[in-house]
């Protein structure tokens, strides 16, 4: 019978229980056929390898592949041990192979592979089949034989005290727990022996029971959600709430053109509070919001009036949901929890997942994404670049030539978005912005060859059906972290399929396909200044659509489809590996038979979309200038616009808010505060319909 466990872990998981260097040297001894071995059985489940370089591995009947014995007197898991597992693994796929009777007497029967010289059913199934499974089947007896009593009476009454924690089941299901920051994997189904954490051992007696807990609260058959268990309330902290409320007044009263020299200074000081109070992401809006205000005393391109009116809405709606105690949504996502803080970051290798872009309207803003191949937490490294001025007359330059900017030892940001980045030291913003260090020698960047496989969830996604999950058990944007990366993922497919350039909407599309059968898919918008990396995804698509092998990108959910905008796209065409970046240029044109799609003169835009761009700017014009000097006639054929595309709710503080402005001239003391409410409303709800 084979070992279960030996079969189960993959060079992931051994890289994972030792280190990368000691894993890769063991394939490449085999892989080179410099060695070879002899394996024995003995009784009651023991193997022996015997090397032909005179090394001998012995593994003990019943005990994980850390008690595992080398000659060769080095201490933990060896290469030799390692080695040695990889082997079995090979050894036992050829026995699974060769197992199945020649004689039709004894075939197979409904379908199903014979046992034979196989684990049970229910565990082979895990690891060859690559089946779901779910950590909370382990029993509480199986925790207090793995760890001691004391320690699991211990975790109980941590559990009982509440957990945020973000579940994934799947052939490695995996529990990241986001109020202390710490990922607990479940790398052998059903085996306590072989759970990792990125924490140190001494603490894997605490996380692990409770992320089986945890997995039990999940509902059977769901395979991803967010878990809350949140027993006590938090305490709202009014004093500050209500210094940010008056500010926030102020801010719509006066406008950024008139708002008192004071207010940055007063608006600072929140900030501070906020944080001493645990309200990170309120403080993050804050931080972002003086940070437009500055900018756009100092003319600055990337100030943007669009961001302005959005950051005012999410504080409006995080600021209702915490003074209510609102527990629609977990208070610890709404207001931040310990582990939302600059981090530094210590000896660690990234690896590039994508580079994405968000076109502002005189600004860029590129993000090379890496995941750490330890924590599993991805990191964005961000540069902005500001457009020429217009009276210039230069035209600001394309998304392949910023891309091509050096951000650190001659390396690009495209080609750190597709390469490893072997870093020493570097600190990680709340908000997952990667700042690198400035000292010669504390990096290096190398090319990868995307084995993507690596990858560890739950940014890693399994399967459409995962990710679906996932996302039906959040909350809404405007009430999440704030993180860069918190909906950027990268998801294993079988195909993408039906590649086409949509003209009307100016963007490419495609079906993608995961070995499961689920289907989501693939949105690209065109950009002038991105056109060539539109072509050639479209060409890639649509000549090598059967050869994608993984699409990482942002992920939204809209209705009941998954739609992602890629930010990087691997294919496979059996001899190697290479990414593709959308939004820059690839130089793979020509190979791929890519043609630049057609362009047409404007996008086309439903009515719907054309009211809530059109709110967006009348919200960013009052907030430039005030309510005391804006006009109600705009506000009240926007109202009208409302009505007639059959609005209620959106229509009525449109409405309000005009009536109020215009009886500014009529009324002799006429007060800004109903206009003042009623615009910070128009903010929220202009936040909501761009989720």
């Amino acid at each position: 019978m084979l070992r279960s466990d030996l079969m189960a872990l993959t060079a992931d998981d051994l890289a994972t229980l030792t280190n990368r260097g000691t894993v890769k040297r063991a394939q490449k001894e085999l892989e080179a056929g410099e060695v070879t071995c002899e394996i024995r059985d003995e009784p009651g489940g023991g193997l022996v390898f015997a090397w032909s370089d005179g090394i001998t591995c012995r593994f003990p009947p019943g005990q994980a592949v850390h008690e595992a014995v080398c000659s060769s007197g080095a201490a933990g898991i060896t290469r030799h041990i390692v080695r040695s597992v990889l082997a079995y693994q090979r050894a036992g796929l050829d026995r699974q192979t060769t197992s199945e009777p020649a004689d039709a007497g004894s075939a197979r029967q409904d379908g199903n592979r014979l046992q034979e010289d196989l684990p049970d059913a229910e565990t082979a199934s895990c690891f060859v089949a690559g089946e779901i499974w779910d950590p909370g089947q382990i029993s509480d007896d199986d925790l207090l034989a793995r760890f001691r009593s004391a320690a699991v009476t211990k975790a109980r009454k941590r559990f009982e005290q509440g957990v945020l924690v973000e579940l994934s089941r799947g052939t490695k299901p995996t529990a990241r727990f986001l109020d202390e920051a710490c990922t607990v994997r479940f790398l052998v189904p059903r085996d306590l022996r072989y759970a990792s954490a990125d924490c140190a051992e001494s603490q894997l007696p605490l996380w692990v029971p409770l992320a089986v807990w945890a997995f039990r609260e999940l509902p059977i058959g769901q395979l991803a959600g967010l878990l809350c268990l949140q027993h006590a309330d938090l305490p709202a902290p009014t004093a500050v709430l209500d210094d940010l409320d008056v500010l926030l007044d102020e801010f719509c009263r006066d406008g950024l053109n008139g708002i008192a020299g004071s207010w940055s200074a007063r608006l600072s000081r929140v900030e501070q509070s906020l944080r001493g109070e645990g309200l990170v992401w309120p403080a993050e809006l804050v931080a972002d919001l003086r940070h437009q205000q500055e900018m756009y005393q100092q003319h600055d391109a990337r100030f943007e009036p669009q961001q302005v009116v959005h950051l005012v809405g999410e504080l409006t709606a995080r600021m209702r949901a915490i003074a209510c105690g609102t527990r629609a949504a977990p208070q610890l996502m709404i207001r931040g929890t310990p582990s939302d803080r600059p981090t530094e970051i210590a000896a660690g290798r990234m690896i590039g997942v994508g580079l994405g872009i968000r076109p502002g309207q005189r600004h860029a803003t590129l993000s090379a994404y890496l995941q750490d191949a330890d924590s599993g937490s991805v990191v964005a490294v961000e540069r902005t670049f500001a457009d020429p001025d217009p009276q210039s007359g230069d035209a600001p330059r394309s998304f392949t030539d910023l891309a091509a900017t050096v951000v650190v030892r001659g390396v690009s940001l495209a080609a750190l978005a597709s390469s490893q980045l072997l870093l020493k030291s570097g600190k990680r913003t709340p908000s997952g912005v990667l700042i690198l260090p400035r000292t010669a020698g504390s990096l290096s960047v190398n090319p990868q060859s995307f084995q993507w496989e690596q990858l560890k969830p739950p940014f890693a996604a399994e399967s459409f059906a995962q990710l679906a999950a996932r996302f039906e058990s959040l909350p809404p944007s405007y009430l999440r972290p704030r993180r860069r990366t918190e909906n950027v993922h990268a998801v294993a497919v079988a195909a993408a399929e039906s590649a086409t350039f949509d003209v009307a909407h100016q963007r490419l599309t495609a079906v993608l396909r995961d070995a499961r059968g689920g289907t989501a898919l693939l949105v690209h918008p065109f950009h002038t200044r991105g056109r060539e990396g539109v072509g050639e995804l479209l060409g890639t698509l649509q000549q090598r659509g059967a050869q994608v092998r993984f699409v990482c990108g942002h992920v939204r959910a809209a209705g009941r489809t998954l739609e992602i905008y890629p930010i990087s796209v691997i294919v496979d065409d059996g001899t190697r590996r290479w990414g593709l970046q959308p939004w820059v240029s690839n130089n793979l044109a020509a190979h791929e038979g890519g043609s630049e799609p057609a362009v047409q003169a404007a996008c086309e835009q439903s009515a719907v979309e054309q009211f809530s761009r059109q709110l967006g700017e009348l919200l960013s014009d009052l907030l430039l200038t005030g309510v005391t000097r804006s006009d109600g006639t705009r506000w009240g054929e926007q109202a009208e616009l409302g009505r007639q595309l059959g609005f209620v709710r959106l229509v009525a503080p449109v409405a309000e808010l005009a009536d109020s402005l215009n009886s500014q001239a009529s009324t002799l003391r006429w007060t800004p505060t109903a206009a003042v409410q009623h615009a910070r409303e128009l903010c929220l709800l202009s936040r909501i319909i761009t989720e």
